[in-house]
């Protein structure tokens, strides 16, 4: 094989004469690109210390242009491109757009006051200002703004590691301070910084199986897909897991004010208590472990085919490739096109055995675990929930809820439904219906509502306030709102409430 460079022509690597010489070449240009790094490095500290800001203008100030004479040429706003000759320099300026200025200001000062970055996005998008490329503000967006030491006046450089060979953070930090005018005052920014680290906390280690339905849940009217978190109250001090929207949502449509969430342990335990239904029924189970084995025993049998003629490819293309080594001039190009044929149904063959390999099949160590849930739910919290957490893929495709809210105001309820859709692979085309009884909302109004369909005949207003322990317009709110979800008839003041007949 000859390879032709442009420092030394040809080189032969047929031979060990033209191996060392590109060994030789490599190592001497890594280490002219070291050199060359390091004056890029000395040149960009030696900028920042005299108050040269690297790259262009930032949201909320603009470039003053200066000649090779100081003298001021033109103002250059942060959406606008300008390249300057290299002869003259810039300086930066607050923006002569007021509304960008006030926006900065305004960041820092309510991150000081202990305000959510997202809070602050819903803010600046509500008013309609927006970043220095025309996009929406989000959380991101409005830390890094106010982790920017530029807005107080100084220019730091080196906070990260950038460039392969060397960095200016290998050095540590160059900081130039009053080299133009502040946007914000420094005691702000310091306070802004301190409110900041003590937002930073350290990850903590994941707990496999916290969450048994990770990645199944969704929204049925948006199709976004819920995660698992925790949550204290102030007046708790357990902790409480929850699934909702991940943040990223939030950053993206911060000024959303809906944000559905939904208590872990109901939607779980009524997902458990679905699947024990199903898995309890002897022919789904024998249906499921047939089409498991069968699915099983076809995936072994494509998996051979395809090895083997992986495998015959792959001897073709060793023995084309020792005939081009002694075949004639003539001969090349023939040989060439055959070989290349080959190595792109090799590739192909790859990717085969690689989807077959890859596909996704039924453990049955899964379908043991589903099939013993009667038991497992009754000491749910001694359960393994890791090996619960992987039974539960295994079975279930997607779990989509939906929320239905009923009524304003102070007898606003929320209503629950969805289904659990089961994996293909099971062999069934079974969907479990999930209803607002599965997956109750908090509410004392269900309290009463299952306290009237407990009695089983009327029940009158009196009877509502004995059970609860409580009096007056309380009780008359949550009648109201049993009567909304439609779990219960008002027959009339005087003949009091019934449950619904199911």
């Amino acid at each position: 094989m000859n390879i032709v460079t442009c420092q030394r022509g040809e080189l032969d690597f047929n031979n060990l004469g033209g191996v060392i010489t590109a060994i030789v070449d490599q190592y001497g240009a890594r280490e002219e690109s070291i050199k060359l790094a390091d004056r890029v490095v000395s040149g960009k500290r030696l900028a920042i210390s005299q108050g040269q800001k690297q790259g262009g203008a930032l949201f909320g100030y603009d470039r003053e242009i200066l000649d090779e004479t100081g003298r001021p040429v033109r103002r250059v706003s942060a959406t606008e491109s300008f390249q300057k000759p290299a002869s003259w320099s810039s300086r930066l300026v607050i923006a002569s757009d007021n509304e960008a200025v006030e926006a900065v200001r305004y960041m820092f000062a309510s991150v000081a006051d202990g305000v959510a970055y997202g809070s602050i996005a819903r803010v600046l998008n509500q008013r309609g200002v927006t970043t220095m490329f025309g996009k929406r503000f989000n959380a991101t967006a409005v830390r890094r703004t106010v982790s920017n030491p530029v807005y107080a006046g100084m220019i730091v450089g080196g906070r990260k590691r950038r460039g392969k060979f060397r960095s200016m953070h290998d050095d540590g930090d160059v900081i130039c301070e009053n080299t133009h005018e502040p946007l914000v005052e420094p005691a702000l920014f310091d306070k802004t910084q301190r409110v900041m680290r003590k937002r930073r906390h350290m990850p903590r280690a994941r707990t496999p199986g916290r969450y048994l339905l990770t990645g199944l849940v969704y929204l049925a009217d948006t199709g976004r897909r819920m995660q698992g978190y925790t949550s204290r109250h102030a007046d708790e001090k357990t902790l409480r897991r929850y699934y909702a929207l991940p943040p990223r949502y939030f950053e993206e449509y911060p000024e959303e004010s809906d944000r559905p969430s939904f208590r872990a342990d109901t939607i779980e335990k009524a997902v458990l208590t679905k699947l024990q239904e199903f898995m309890s029924n002897e022919r789904n189970k024998h249906g499921i472990c047939n089409e498991i084995n069968r699915r099983s025993k076809k995936a072994k049998s494509n998996i051979s085919s395809l090895e083997s003629r992986l495998a015959a490819i792959r001897t073709r293309i060793e023995r084309g490739t020792e005939n081009l080594a002694l075949a004639s001039r003539d001969d090349m190009p023939g040989i060439s096109r055959l070989l290349a044929g080959w190595r792109d149904e090799e590739a192909e063959l790859k990717e085969k055995l690689e989807q077959t390999q890859g596909e996704a099949t039924i453990s049955p160590q899964a379908i043991e675990v589903m099939a013993n849930l009667e038991e497992l739910m009754t000491r749910l919290s001694e359960a393994n929930r890791e090996k619960l957490a992987f039974a539960i893929r295994q079975t279930v495709k997607r779990i989509t809820l939906r929320r239905e809210r009923r009524g304003d105001g102070k007898h606003r309820i929320t209503l629950w439904e969805g289904e659990i859709e089961l994996r293909e692979e099971l062999g069934t085309n079974a969907t479990l219906s999930l209803t607002d009884d599965d997956v109750p909302s908090p509410g004392r109004w269900r309290e009463v509502a299952d306290f009237i369909r407990t009695k089983g005949g009327a029940v009158f207003f009196k009877d509502v306030c004995d059970h609860l322990g409580i009096k007056g317009s309380c009780v008359s709110r949550m009648l109201a709102q049993s009567v909304l979800s439609g779990k219960v008839i008002n027959l009339g003041h005087q003949k009091g409430w019934i449950a619904t007949p199911l």
